[in-house]
């Protein structure tokens, strides 16, 4: 018997779960191709309980930005676009799914593994992709070094 791991707040991230489908789906549709990675692929790494998943994080293309905008609108559903920060936010009550460029936010060398997310085959960055995302947030960012370098640490550890 395979017993299922959960990250500390199972309830919220059963409906992110869900919420994540119906994205991949409308992605699917116009043909855009998300790459997982953030605090989904930390928690797929190391299946540390403790963590808590608060949102989805995607890279896309810089110009699928418009077609996934064109989606969304179609299936009213509510988003919020910084062209400034390259990234797209879609909501749903308290949920939220994150599209960031990777054209502009990621320009070390990509690799990449396929994983599936609860029915849907995805690429997702590899465990020393994220590890060096989280080691530059650490030492660049101002939103939360201290929470980068403590998830840094956690992949470093791993084999």
């Amino acid at each position: 018997m395979i017993k299922e791991v959960y990250p500390s707040n199972k309830e919220h991230f059963e409906k992110l779960k869900q919420f994540g489908k119906t994205l991949l789906a409308i992605c699917k549709k116009a043909k855009i191709e998300p790459i997982l990675y953030g605090s989904y692929m930390l928690f797929y790494y190391t299946n540390n309980k403790k963590i808590k998943i608060n949102d989805l994080d995607f890279y896309i293309r810089e110009k699928e930005f418009t077609k996934l905008i064109k989606s969304l609108n179609k299936n009213k559903i509510k988003y919020f676009y910084s062209p400034e920060f390259h990234t797209l936010q879609v909501f749903t009550n308290k949920l939220k799914i994150e599209f960031d460029s990777i054209d502009f936010w990621y320009n070390d060398r990509k690799k990449f593994i396929n994983i599936n997310f609860d029915g849907f085959d995805i690429k997702a960055l590899s465990k020393g992709s994220l590890k060096n995302i989280y080691k530059k947030a650490s030492e660049k960012s101002k939103d939360n070094p201290e929470g980068n370098r403590r998830k840094y640490k956690m992949l470093t550890k791993l084999k």
